[in-house]
């Protein structure tokens, strides 16, 4: 009998083990101490911020306390310490499962918890896994970066305000060159620009709330201002792009520089939508760049390209090494030709557009009449877009046609990267004197150009050498178009004519008329889309399909 009682009393001990011992019972030796969860049964699924607790529900228990830390968490651990949080002290904690609130981003936490009753003892502690760890995800306070906060050597960062940050890191090729502290008026804003910074490179920035990391972007700054001996960047306030101003910031750079022939470029602010002109006693009168300066017109990054819109064609006469124009868009405001040159004018080295878009002139973009002595070295055009282009049938895109053939001076027309969407004209008109270097179209589309009986190129009589190189002829603007004339040599290399590029006459036989049509390879080329169908890499770049 007294064997029985042992043996009893033995195996009743044997269920009052700790919630330590990683036991179900959890029955401490005191009758009154509530069970403990089963640490094997607490889980967790963390967010940035917050934290679900997931664990099995106690009989008797009206509560219980959670408490998670950053530092080791056991039971010689004193509750509530200086790198702790605990949850249910008021009994808030009262079913599973329970999400923590007010945690950090990507931070490893230990969590504990136990059970709790009113007149009760309370469970002893249980671990979640045994001692391990949770950890929280990465946070994101930063807000995505745009275009209008991207420039050659700065960067503007904003950030949720309501979220606590000190510091920024900046990182470029894994390593750390900047550590930016965050003033009171930084915090206050969510804001700050971060300065120092080199062009076009890659950065990647950090934002931490002391140890915790709150957020992470990556991204790059913009090309810089091209090179010139001086550079003038002209304010966010301007209504009008005049001759005063132009006159001015050459005088400007004159001056800085100690000479007056230079090199020059203007910045005009990102989104500006202006009227470009200058004075004259009879209306507006074109913009004229003063004798012997090279200029390049650029449009700052930092949001939409600005649009210029060109109310009296701009005058090239004089001399000057270059000229250029770079991520621009320039719209017809009356003035029909971008440039119209009847006045003596000598670029000696070139005349580009780069990233510019070409919308609705009337007539042509470049044109030369009368009898002026015009040298160019080169014109090119590289990643530009013209759209609905000599709508009015009288002159061409680009039309080179002096009274005085001998007086021209052209060296090369080179098309790269170019989508030209519509014109009503022939699309190149050099018959009263050559380009003595030729015509050089590569990695361009064509679509509904040429109104009827104009030609694509019209070299009539001159030794124009002209080359096709990784281009589309899509669809002509009416079939009684014609196709290329010139007494110089056509070259055609990997190009593609579709079946509705028709030449009436002077059909292009380097090139015969494909199977396909327009719409065959084009997406939707009447709304202006001309992303590739097919899987050739052909024409404008722009179209090519993105690469899954």
């Amino acid at each position: 009998m007294k064997i029985k009682n042992i043996l009893y009393i033995a195996a009743l001990g044997l269920t009052a083990t700790a919630c330590t011992d990683g036991n179900d019972w959890s029955v401490d030796s005191a009758f009154d101490r509530l069970f403990g969860v089963n640490s094997d049964k607490i889980s967790v699924t963390a967010e940035d911020l917050t934290a679900e607790v997931t664990f099995n529900s106690i009989k008797g228990a009206e509560y219980y306390i959670i408490e998670v830390s950053t530092d080791s968490l056991y039971d010689e651990v004193e509750m509530g310490g200086s790198h702790s949080k605990v949850y249910g002290t008021n009994k808030e904690v009262t079913t599973s499962p329970y999400t923590l609130e007010g945690l950090v981003g990507d931070t490893r936490y230990y969590l504990r918890m136990k059970s709790m009753a009113d007149g009760k003892n309370d469970s002893k502690w249980c671990y979640y896994k045994s001692g391990q760890t949770f950890k929280t995800k990465a946070e994101q306070i930063f807000f995505e970066i745009t275009d209008a906060d991207r420039f050659e050597d700065h960067i503007n960062l904003k950030w949720n305000a309501e979220m606590e940050a000190t510091n920024i890191v900046v990182i470029c090729a894994d390593e750390e060159i900047q550590n930016i502290t965050l003033d009171a008026n930084a915090k206050a804003a969510g804001e700050i620009t971060v300065s120092g910074l080199n062009p076009s490179t890659a950065y990647t920035f950090i934002i931490y709330n002391g140890e915790a990391k709150r957020g992470t972007l990556s991204t790059s700054t913009t090309a810089a201002m091209p090179a010139g001996d001086f550079k003038i960047q002209l304010p966010a306030t301007m209504e009008r792009l005049d001759q005063t101003i132009i006159d001015d910031a050459v005088a400007e750079a004159q001056a800085a520089v100690g000479a007056t022939n230079i090199s020059i470029t203007i910045g005009i602010p990102a989104g500006l939508v202006i009227d470009a002109y200058g004075d004259g006693t009879e209306g507006p009168a074109g913009l004229t760049l003063p004798d012997g300066v090279s200029v390049t017109f650029f449009g700052l990054p930092g949001g939409d390209a600005p649009v210029l819109n060109i109310v009296k064609s701009i005058n090239i006469k004089g001399g000057r090494g270059y000229l250029r124009f770079e991520n621009i868009n320039f719209t017809d405001g009356g003035c029909q030709y971008l440039i119209n040159q009847s006045a003596d004018a000598t670029i000696s080295d070139d005349l580009t557009f780069t990233q510019c878009r070409f919308e609705g002139f009337e007539r042509s973009v470049i044109r030369t009449q009368g009898s002026p002595v015009i040298t160019i070295g080169s014109i090119n055009l590289d990643n530009c877009v013209l759209t609905n282009m000599s709508r009015g049938n009288g002159y061409s895109v680009f039309q080179f046609k002096l009274d005085t053939p001998a007086n021209q001076d052209i060296g090369s027309l080179n098309l790269n990267n170019c989508t030209f969407d519509t014109a009503q004209r022939s699309f190149i008109e050099t018959s009263a004197s050559p380009l003595k270097n030729g015509i050089t179209i590569t990695n361009c589309t064509f679509y509904n150009v040429i109104q009827s009986g104009r030609y694509l190129i019209d070299a009539n009589g001159q030794p124009t050498n002209i080359t096709l190189k990784n281009t589309i002829l899509g669809k002509t603007y009416i079939d009684t178009a014609k196709g290329v004339r010139t007494a110089g040599t056509i070259t055609v290399e990997n190009c593609l004519r579709t079946s509705d590029c028709i030449f009436a006459s002077n059909d292009l036989k380097e090139l015969p008329m494909g199977d396909v049509s327009s719409a065959d390879i084009f997406a939707d080329p009447d709304n202006h889309d001309f992303t590739l169908k097919i899987n050739d890499r052909i024409g404008d770049p722009r179209w090519f399909p993105v690469e899954e």
